[in-house]
């Protein structure tokens, strides 16, 4: 089976730039930008998790079906998109994201 990596990627990268570049303008708030992006993060972990979830059950019964092989290419390019979304999240949340990663006796310093 072939997956895309381009054709997934292109309309997250457009939209993600689309809305990042409204809410710099003001023309939309923070707060639509995050909940639009978390709701995109949300549905592609539901489809990509749902469908390897539906593959592992199948797999896990020996059962081969039709709809293996769909599933199979929706858990992946799901996956794809899910990485960049997760991309753009901690974008969106560096400043609270990097704090996991300095120690708290660094962060008193500050």
């Amino acid at each position: 089976m072939v997956y895309d990596m381009i054709l997934p990627i292109i309309p997250f990268v457009g939209g993600y730039l689309l809305t990042y570049s409204l809410y710099k303008r003001g023309v939309i708030r923070k707060s639509v930008h995050i909940s639009l992006w978390n709701l995109i993060l949300l549905l592609a972990f539901l489809i990509s998790g749902g469908a390897g979830f539906i593959l592992t059950i199948l797999l896990e019964f020996g059962i081969s079906l039709p709809v293996n092989q769909p599933f199979l290419f929706w858990h992946v390019e799901l996956g794809v998109t899910l990485v960049l979304v997760t991309v753009f999240h901690l974008h969106t949340y560096w400043k609270s994201t990097k704090t996991m990663f300095i120690s708290p006796k660094r962060r008193d310093e500050h």
